[in-house]
């Protein structure tokens, strides 16, 4: 069984992993972000939790969903949110019987009857084109549901035509009126009000997804389809105009290809035109104030928040953990500027027993108004404050009953509850508690502010900077005061800013409209107060005094002030060295990559974040499908050719996987070589796509100076910070590696650099480090520390036009491995990019960031040690083994040195000790100064091997 939790870290299906990269983000501002479209119901019983989503892509979505609940025939939970203008004609009935009732009690002719009734008012609504066809999807669930203390039955309906809810409430009550005299004999014990949900047709109700049930329950299938053709003949007048019904088998319906259209958010059905009746008009017309004062954010202090009221069906709610479950989500979902609905919930949960204890009605019922009158969705508190009761049983105690009763709450009581009602009742009876929260809210240190400005009629802009910071601390820090450093968090990483400037304009937007909320608050309450009221005078300096704080964040001078301010209450000291300094998480457009824990999953601010990738993740499941697999080939071709050495191609697979991995486990230094047309400088190319920010070209100084700079100002060597793949410029003929500065970056020893104009930095290498040469670096020295690092990866294929046609440039002797040039390859590198990173995810998950030797590599590095060790060299031609024979100390290093100035020159002659270590290691330990049975050739070497063949 697949995982319904959208947070594990091992999601077990492509599905899952398709609706887990929907969820419902309320920190992406921007268009992408979206609203949420669809909710899934949870149950933390069976394991099933609630989330919510933003889904664009419909036909995407119904491939992936067809899949997974038809083909694989998993369960889901999902239902989707209703559109007010564009959606189709939704019908859901509920029937409610006594626990007498053992069978469904209407049949195939009932639902006709009911049909024919729909069509006949549809009819009068529109103006219906002649042959006009509607088609009428008819759900059930396979048998009645026996509860305990009642059964329930229900039907689905869709008919495929575009309906307004105003039109379709005018309809509703159509029905309503002559529905009992057709369905005469159904003894349901719910009102026809109750059975045809007004929820539904208002669109404050999701709509269950086709296929898609409540946890612990069966789905509504598909009973019956039928096709209505209206038919009018327009020559005679006397014709009636009448409905053609058509019923299809059910068996004849392709599901998959009906999916969308028995959706909710389908957009592609047909709309006829209105009938201009003045009675009906006037029939819409009331509807449309209905729903809108049933949308509009309620008048009495109520917070104007972007929340979707309609997420959850509250009135299914069946166990705690459901509620804690949508209580969770809810408050992660409340942006700083709604910070009051948090507050208020705060505050209500901290009321002491008198307020839900039996016996508490009075208490009880003011608290839920002024919920209420708060927020729509503050029924999840009021319902968690009723749970609190000992006496208080989720089945007992009917949840929907409680719901509809929250519904019939009037915002406009007389009683003005609000949530300053609930401040008042907590800090009354809970005062301790109360002190607490308040103090850690953001309408305490806004109303210090106000304060402030009635006593002494000014504002200190330290003041107005604690309620910036208190708006936006999770969203901004300073990083130096000195130089006016921030960083903002968005889309998954922290983002540096000019100066500061995005929480700047904040100060004239946000912030501004907080206080200028305030203030017509108070304008609109006094003008419901009598002339006389002795409080009004208060009312309207406290108006007065915030709209003089209005003015005051939006002057520049003030701005700059508040700033100034901000920059010490946002700094954090630690925050550069925390940045990008998790080896194993890596930032994609959609995602955060831990390979710590092998899953991806949104960004958290505490990520400490700033690089990305630049392009998005797609799970590796993806790549099976029949979108990518041509791609994918193109790929592992392209691989192939690089690489046709099966052994080196298996090693630069790990090796390009382990670049994602901030950890360098062998400690290596790759070097790419080999001659021109090979193709490795765009594998570079390629992997710069795919690592973007994480990519990085470095100046071959940086192996090749001198230590004494290399904390010295070096923007390049902070711009390694976060870095995963460092690319060297290719080194000229004679450059010369510094192995202490290699040895240092390769084995991840901390560097220090400081970029022009800023505070020094220390911080941990996570790059693997590469060049790309034809020319390779001098290595003046011997040891096995240096030397155990180095690896020669040998792009030895040869892309040309003509493939082991040339035999004079490229004989195929010299060149066995030839391939076609690709001229414009490098255009196919936006598409390869994020497969080709999904590839490597998947097996840096595997390998962990390990690279297994390969020995084609080691065996190429081996002979490069041996070309560039000048120690083994003069040995082999300066030394020969000799019973008796002895070489002293002096000696031997006089002849050294001629021998190496001979040879290469006298401007990097190395240190003596260089060469009595290796004469220890080869020929036994010097005894004061002089090595036995060896000596110095001072001849040529084919004279030292006949000496030393006399001898033996």
């Amino acid at each position: 069984m697949t995982s319904n939790n959208p947070n594990t870290k091992n999601l077990s299906s492509k599905w899952d992993e398709y609706l887990y990269s929907k969820k419902y983000d309320k920190s992406d501002k921007s268009e992408k972000g979206g609203l949420i479209t669809h909710t899934k119901i949870g149950s933390k019983e069976l394991g099933i939790y609630a989330g919510s989503y933003t889904i664009t892509n419909m036909p995407e979505f119904w491939t992936h969903y067809y899949s997974h609940v038809f083909e694989n025939k998993n369960k889901e939970y999902l239902t989707e949110k209703q559109l007010i203008e564009d959606g189709p004609l939704l019908v859901d009935i509920d029937l409610r019987y006594d626990t007498t009732i053992k069978t469904r009690q209407h049949n195939k002719n009932h639902i006709i009857d009911l049909i024919v009734l729909y069509a006949n008012k549809l009819n009068l609504i529109y103006d219906i084109p002649n042959k006009s066809t509607i088609n009428v999807y008819i759900l059930e669930k396979p048998d009645i549901n026996v509860c305990e203390d009642k059964v329930k039955d229900g039907i689905h309906i869709i008919f495929t035509i575009k309906m307004e809810k105003s039109h379709q409430c005018v309809l509703r009550k159509m029905i309503i009126e002559e529905i009992e005299n057709i369905w005469d004999n159904i003894q349901n014990t719910n009102s026809y009000e109750d059975v045809f949900d007004e929820g539904v047709t208002k669109g404050f109700v999701n709509w269950q997804v086709y296929g898609s049930r409540k946890p612990d329950n069966k789905a509504y299938c598909l009973a019956y389809f039928y096709q209505l053709t209206y038919l009018k003949q327009d020559d005679e007048a006397d014709q009636e105009e009448t409905w053609d019904f058509k019923e299809i088998p059910v068996s004849k319906i392709n599901i998959q290809q009906h999916l969308p259209l028995m959706s909710a958010r389908c957009k592609e059905h047909q709309q006829f035109e209105l009938n201009q009746s003045s009675v009906l008009l006037k029939k819409i017309e009331y509807e449309k104030q209905q729903l809108h004062v049933k949308q509009r954010k309620p008048t009495i202090n109520v917070v104007n928040t972007k929340i979707d009221i309609a997420m959850y069906d509250f009135g299914k709610i069946s166990d705690a953990n459901t509620l804690d479950s949508l209580l969770e989500c809810f408050l992660e979902e409340i942006s700083n500027s709604d910070y009051e609905i948090r507050e208020t919930h705060e505050f209500a949960m901290i009321l002491p027993k008198s307020y839900y204890e039996t016996g508490s009605y009075n208490k009880w019922i003011r608290v839920g108004w002024a919920l209420k009158n708060t927020h729509e969705k503050l029924f999840l508190t009021w319902l968690k404050l009723c749970s609190q009761c000992e006496t208080f049983n989720f089945t007992q105690a009917k949840v929907s009953e409680l719901y509809e009763q929250w519904k019939g709450f009037d915002v406009k009581n007389s009683d003005g509850l609000t949530n300053r009602s609930i401040m008042f009742w907590a800090k009354t009876d809970n005062y301790a508690e109360y002190e607490k929260i308040r103090k850690e809210t953001i309408t305490y240190y806004i109303e210090q502010t106000l304060q402030t400005m009635i006593l002494k009629d000014k504002v200190a802009e330290f003041d107005l900077a604690v309620v910036l910071y208190q708006l936006f601390k999770d969203q901004f820090v300073c990083v130096s005061v000195k130089n006016n450093e921030w960083y903002e968090y968005k889309n998954h990483k922290w983002n540096e800013i000019d100066s500061g400037s995005t929480l700047r304009l904040l100060i004239s937007k946000k912030m501004h409209d907080i206080y200028s909320k305030k203030s017509h608050e108070l304008i609109e309450t006094i003008t419901k107060k009598e002339n006389n009221d002795e409080n009004t005078e208060n009312l309207k300096t406290r108006a007065l005094k915030l709209g003089d704080i209005c003015i005051l964040l939006k002057t520049t001078s003030w701005k700059n002030n508040i700033m100034k301010e901000a920059k010490e209450l946002f700094y954090d000291k630690n925050f550069m060295n925390k940045l990008d300094a998790n080896p194993y998480l890596m930032c994609f457009n959609n995602y955060v990559i831990d390979f710590e824990a092998k899953t991806h999953r949104k960004g958290k601010p505490d990520d400490y974040i700033s690089k990305s990738t630049n392009i998005d993740y797609i799970p590796y499941d993806y790549l099976s499908s029949n979108t990518y697999c041509s791609i994918i080939q193109e790929i592992n071709k392209f691989i192939d050719e690089l690489f046709p050495d099966k052994e080196l191609r298996r090693y630069m697979w790990e090796h390009l996987a382990s670049i994602l991995i901030g950890k360098n486990h062998s400690q290596t230094f790759n070097i790419y070589t080999g001659s021109g047309c090979n193709g490795k400088s765009k594998l570079v190319e390629l992997m710069s796509r795919c690592l973007g920010d994480y990519k990085a070209t470095v100046p071959i100084t940086l192996i090749t100076q001198s230590r004494n700079s290399i904390g010295s100002t070096s923007s390049e060597v902070v711009a390694l910070m976060g870095v995963r793949y460092a690319v060297m410029q290719e080194p000229s003929k004679g450059d010369v590696i510094n192995e202490g500065i290699m040895k240092e970056i390769t084995g991840g020893d901390p560097i220090q650099a400081r970029a022009l104009f800023k505070d020094s930095v220390t911080f941990m290498p996570q790059f693997k480090l590469v060049v790309c040469t034809n020319v390779l670096f001098d290595i003046n020295t011997n040891d096995d520390g240096t030397w155990r690092r180095i690896r020669i990866c040998d792009f030895m294929s040869k892309f040309t036009d003509a493939p082991y046609e040339n035999e004079d440039k490229f004989p195929k002797a010299n060149f066995p491995y030839q391939y076609l040039i690709d001229q414009k390859i490098d255009e196919k590198f936006t598409l390869w990019a994020p497969l080709l990173m999904s590839k490597l995810v998947t097996m840096a998950y595997q390998t962990e960031g390990k690279v297994r030797d390969a020995k084609i590599v080691t065996s190429v590095s081996d002979n490069y040690r041996e070309a560039q060790d000048y120690l083994t060299e003069f040995a082999k031609e300066k030394i020969g083994r000799m019973r008796d024979g002895v070489v002293k100390k002096t000696e031997l290093l006089e002849e050294f040195k001629k021998w190496y100035t001979m040879n290469y020159g006298r401007a990097t002659l190395p240190n003596g000790k260089e060469i009595t270590d290796y004469m220890d290691k080869q020929y036994g330990k010097n005894k004061r100064g002089k090595w036995y049975n060896v000596i110095i050739n001072y001849n040529n070497e084919s004279d030292n091997e006949e000496q030393i063949q006399e001898q033996e």
